[in-house]
């Protein structure tokens, strides 16, 4: 017999089971909806960096890296030849002018000098023979002068008083007598004459013979003054007061007269030497303000000189330093530089993005007032200095833009901030 089935109702949560996962999935795409707004990327707060527009005067530099260099540096020579016996200093020394440097030997020129000195004393003391010997002349040939004018005196008076008497005609005096007085007379007038001639040609001969026995006697000191200072030079010493840039001496080097010992730079007369790509030279003329930091101490400063060569790449200008040097300015300092090649006032500039290059039209993402969003927003930018490029259009002052790299959300419009 047939048995009556038993029909049963099937409950309805399993007949419309498919309408609580459809509502959930309405729910959740609402929810996101409500939570992600139009965005359609999600970034990590932690994984971007972000900078401010600001509005102000708008300074476009040029950054160049190079050294301190000295004004005034000098070549210390070795100016007597020698072998170096002993080095008193190295490079980055300070020295003060007259210091001593470097001991050189030369046994050579010592014995030189002794041979100098003793021909010098030599020449002294046969100029002192010879005057005193002249001198003797002289005093006999004075003596002569001397005899000679009193013989004539003598017979003058006797021709005097003959004179008198054969005037009387008294016949006391022969005229035979008064002749011979006559010619003693005029003998010893000429011989007193001659004698002062001969005195006057031993001074003129002393004269003469003085100033070649001081000609030879300066000679042989000139002689020896140079081989003692030549003794002298072999102590080196600083022409200057500085620091000591090179030496590059080794103990029983032969150095010859010339040849370098050392160079010294002065420490207060220093400028900067930078170098300059060679695509931003075009933007930077002499004159230019200059900031030189020396990661201690910042330097103010002129451009006064652009190396007109290129050299792999870049450009050598020098920088005149107008600041007051700073206690760790020193030549051969590493240094950084800030050409300041034009100031623009009341301009909107921003912290440069990587990705924004200067003079371009670029999309840049701005941050919503709250920060939860960034809307993509195409911007002009114009110039760049360092650290900071300039706005032209497409932001205001007081937005806020990602500065790091958008490459992963570059194609979408709007991200949102988690």
């Amino acid at each position: 017999m047939d048995i009556q089935r038993e029909i049963k109702e099937i409950p309805v949560w399993r007949k419309y089971w498919y309408v609580a996962p459809i509502v959930f999935v309405i729910s959740l795409v609402a929810w996101g909806k409500s939570f992600l707004g139009d965005s359609s990327y999600v970034l990590e707060k932690q994984k971007f960096q972000y900078a401010k527009v600001e509005q102000g005067e708008f300074k476009v530099e040029v950054r160049a890296i190079g050294v301190l260099k000295p004004q005034d540096i000098r070549l210390v020579p070795a100016l007597s030849s020698g072998r170096v016996e002993q080095i008193l200093v190295k490079p980055g020394a300070y020295v003060t002018k007259g210091q001593l440097l470097v001991k050189l030997s030369n046994p050579e020129l010592r014995r030189e000098l002794e041979k100098a000195h003793w021909e010098f004393q030599a020449n002294k003391a046969e100029m002192q023979a010879s005057i005193v010997s002249l001198e003797s002349q002289l005093v006999d040939i004075e003596n002569s002068v001397d005899e000679a004018q009193y013989n004539y005196k003598s017979t003058k008076l006797k021709l005097d008083a003959e004179s008198e008497l054969m005037n009387l005609g008294n016949g006391s005096i022969s005229k035979l007598d008064f002749e011979r007085t006559k010619l003693s007379v005029e003998h010893q007038k000429q011989r007193w004459a001659a004698q002062n001639k001969r005195m006057q040609k031993m001074i003129d001969n002393m004269k003469a013979n003085k100033i070649a026995q001081q000609a030879r006697l300066e000679l042989a000191e000139s002689n020896y003054q140079r081989v003692e200072l030549q003794v002298s030079e072999l102590a080196v010493k600083s022409s200057m007061e500085g620091i000591v840039q090179q030496t590059s001496l080794v103990l029983g080097q032969q150095l010859a007269s010339g040849e370098s010992v050392a160079t010294i730079a002065s420490k207060d007369s220093l400028f900067a030497e930078l170098q300059v790509q060679e695509l931003q030279i075009k933007d930077i003329v002499v004159g230019l303000n200059v900031v030189v930091d020396t990661r201690s101490s910042e330097i103010s400063g002129i451009v006064t000189r652009i190396d007109p060569s290129v050299d792999k790449g870049m450009v050598m200008i020098d920088i005149e330093l107008t600041g007051e040097l700073p206690a760790e300015a020193r030549p051969e300092l590493n240094v950084e530089g800030r050409i300041i090649t034009s100031q623009i006032e009341n301009a909107l500039f921003v912290r440069r993005p990587s990705f924004a290059p200067q003079n371009s039209q670029v999309n840049i993402f701005r941050l919503s007032d709250d920060q939860r969003y960034a809307f993509k927003e195409p911007v002009e930018t114009g110039l760049s200095s360092v650290t900071h490029i300039q706005i032209i259009s497409g932001l205001k002052n007081g937005d806020s833009i990602i500065t790091s790299d958008i490459t992963p959300f570059q194609n979408h419009q709007q991200v949102l901030i988690n």
